[in-house]
């Protein structure tokens, strides 16, 4: 007799128990080296050198690039064969507009469904990252950590999974982590840690008041301020 029971006890592969594939494990080594600056945007990925590299096949370097292509962190050139992306000023204006669409969303979604625990803690990242903003000593890397948590908090609390996933997947593109994210260049100086700190109070106030519209409205702002720090820093101007 056929039946769910009789289909699920015939298999003999526990999926809890699969390991990453090898082009996996080697796609994250990659993605690791281009996070650390290892790897440059524009930089050519050879098969034969990466597959010595690695001790693996150059077919397991073929897939492993593939699946770093399909992730939007490799592009394949003719007669050049494949590179990390080189970073492009429309493309990182696009990856803003999104991400302050999604953080919008999550901003709204907190009003609508978040606890109140979650506007206590949102409360303390603010105030850290008051407290890092005051301080002239601060390194931007460190303000930049606290303020990227603190999105990951906001977008986290509702438990939309789609939305943390295509979240983060924006925040590891090659293009955010190499010209935005790894340089902290929306936060370099004084002046603008402290607009962001009265951005993130004024959007952690507006989710405390259960204020939908002005949530959002804020965590919008909050990301559009950081793109024209982002876009004057790119262009040479001292913003």
């Amino acid at each position: 007799m056929s039946g769910p029971n009789s289909f699920f006890e015939s298999q003999t592969v526990q999926v809890g128990r699969l390991a990453k594939s090898l082009p996996e494990q080697v796609a994250e080594q990659l993605l690791a080296a281009v996070a650390e600056g290892a790897l440059e945007p524009g930089e050519r990925l050879k098969e034969e050198t990466f597959a010595e590299r690695f001790a693996v096949s150059r077919s397991t370097i073929r897939e492993a690039i593939a699946l770093l292509e399909r992730r939007g962190i490799v592009e394949r050139v003719a007669r050049y064969g494949a590179r990390i992306v080189m970073v492009d000023a429309g493309e990182i204006e696009e990856i803003f507009n999104i991400r302050a669409q999604l953080l919008g969303l999550a901003a709204r979604l907190a009003v609508e469904k978040g606890s109140d625990e979650l506007i206590t803690t949102l409360q303390a990242q603010a105030a850290k990252l008051r407290t890092l903003a005051n301080d002239p000593t601060t390194e931007p890397a460190d303000y930049a950590s606290t303020s990227i948590e603190t999105q990951r908090l906001l977008v986290a609390a509702n438990g939309r999974k789609r939305l943390v996933s295509i979240y983060e997947d924006l925040s590891n593109h090659a293009v955010w982590r190499y010209a935005i994210r790894e340089k902290s260049i929306s936060f370099r100086t004084a002046q603008r840690r402290m607009e962001s700190a009265d951005d993130w109070e004024r959007l952690v106030a507006a989710i405390a008041a259960r204020d939908a519209d002005g949530a959002e409205r804020n965590a919008k702002a909050l990301l559009q301020a950081s793109y024209v720090a982002v876009k004057d820093q790119l262009e040479g101007n001292d913003a």
